[in-house]
């Protein structure tokens, strides 16, 4: 028999061309494959779907040029304190997070 089980991530996107951001929510579900490995299928709205990292289109300006930010950084954290001048210390804190 092989393990399964659920989980919730929300990840943050913001349009590096107009700055608009927004939170999206997928449903991941995990498989063992009885290996030591691990399949991981990820669901938005009920529909399986890419992982959140990729392919996504800015809502406001259609720009294909997004960054996504996963739970640590929910709720509009990240970007919401860039927007309020520590734009340099949010860099620094992304470069040394290989994330930027």
């Amino acid at each position: 028999m092989r393990d399964a089980w659920s989980s919730h991530e929300n990840w943050v996107y913001e349009c590096l061309c107009c700055a608009t951001t927004w939170e999206e929510q997928f449903e991941v579900r995990h498989t063992a494959d009885g290996h030591g490995g691990e399949a991981v299928v990820y669901e938005h709205d009920g529909h399986r779907c890419t992982t959140p990292w990729t392919d996504h289109v800015c809502p406001n300006c259609e720009s294909q040029n997004v960054k996504a930010f996963s739970a640590p950084w929910g709720k509009h954290g990240a970007v919401s304190k860039a927007r309020r001048g520590d734009d340099l210390e949010l860099v620094f804190r992304l470069r040394r997070l290989h994330a930027w």
